[in-house]
């Protein structure tokens, strides 16, 4: 396979994902799947790395504004950690098609979000010079902890960043303002792919001339997507990504449940 298609493809799936919001993994892993027949957890690993370079990248524009809550990310830091321990050493165990299947329901549930979101949309948050959240209860605390676990778990074992768990469990359950709520999200999601893609390595699950361009890919288009968002209107990229990934889940599913 070639280094620079999948540079290429890596750099698209950062862009897209970028100006959605949502990372590139969702999108990248099923790519270097169905064009260039990575198996699955050789994707899902190469993805890991992405996340690490675009948390990393990110989160320094997020530190420099006071966008990070420390107070809420320590307390949250373990959970999501041993959460990205469980999925990496869960992902030696269980089958490739069994990975598929988690993918495919993690993207229905992504477009169900989008399709509420799209339904349910209220005007933008006021931005935040403040990063603040509320600890809450034991009740709260207990949930915070245990969906950040999950957020770990399957951050580990698909490759996408957990902010599909933790921004909600942010900015929802402990009421920290969005902006703060994606900024203490970036600082975990680094830190749990970090832990999740070293596990994946320990395992012989990074191929080098699959990781190095994917990651590179990623990390130059989501640099590309953040500043092309404002220009593209946002229910023109919600449309075209929720048609995407429906032919997305089409062709998983063929391929690996359908005998395809």
């Amino acid at each position: 396979m070639s280094s620079l298609w999948i540079f290429l493809v890596a750099l698209g799936a950062g862009a897209f994902g970028s100006m959605l919001g949502l990372g590139g993994g969702i999108i990248l892993v099923p790519a270097l799947t169905l064009l260039f027949n990575v198996p699955i957890k050789q994707a899902v690993g190469a993805s890991l790395v992405g996340v690490v370079a675009t948390s990393c990248a990110g989160v320094q524009g997020y530190l420099r504004a006071g966008l990070v809550d420390w107070q809420i990310a320590v307390r949250l830091l373990i959970p999501t950690v041993l959460g990205a321990i469980v999925g990496g050493l869960l992902v030696g165990i269980i089958p490739p098609k069994m990975v598929a299947g988690l993918f495919i329901l993690l993207v229905l549930y992504v477009l169900g979000q989008m399709l509420w979101a799209g339904r349910h949309a209220t005007p933008a948050e006021t931005a935040s010079d403040t990063c603040y959240a509320t600890w809450g209860n034991a009740r709260q605390k207990g949930l915070a902890a245990a969906l950040s676990a999950m957020g770990g778990v399957i951050s580990a074992l698909l490759g996408v960043g957990g902010g599909l768990i933790q921004v909600p469990v942010l900015h929802t359950l402990l009421h920290a303002p969005l902006r703060c709520a994606i900024g203490t999200s970036s600082f975990l999601i680094g830190t749990t792919a970090s832990t999740s893609a070293l596990l994946y390595f320990v395992q012989g699950k990074l191929q080098p001339d699959i990781v190095v361009p994917a990651a590179l890919g990623v990390l130059i288009g989501a640099k590309l997507g953040m500043r092309l968002a404002h220009r593209t209107p946002a229910g023109v990229l919600r449309g075209i990504f929720m048609m995407v990934m429906i032919y997305t889940i089409i062709r998983i599913y063929i391929k690996w449940f359908a005998g395809g």
